[in-house]
């Protein structure tokens, strides 16, 4: 993801493609004909960021997050009356 982040930029800067997934397999095919050691850089800036996150998030969990957006979007539908329920209409109840 960090390589992504780093080189995406130089993708479109080349112009070679505008669409997200032949920048995406191009990016992979670059990532491949990297060595293990320009890898390894990567790799050691990922688990850096990791330690940072956990140091900032000590209780963070991505199964919190997971069907939030969807939960959301479901919410917003039906409207700011969602915690109402029907009645039958009789004032006699």
């Amino acid at each position: 993801m960090l390589y992504m982040k780093e080189m995406r930029h130089k993708v479109l800067q080349e112009g070679q493609e505008r669409e997200s997934a032949a920048i995406n397999r191009i990016l992979g095919r670059r990532w491949n004909a990297l060595s293990r050691s320009e890898q390894s850089k990567y790799y050691d800036l990922a688990q850096k960021e990791r330690l940072l996150h956990m140091q900032l998030y000590p209780g963070w969990s991505a199964r919190d997050n997971y069907g939030q957006r969807k939960r959301k979007q479901s919410q917003q539908r039906s409207g700011s009356f969602s915690g109402w329920t029907l009645t039958s209409g009789r004032d006699d109840m």
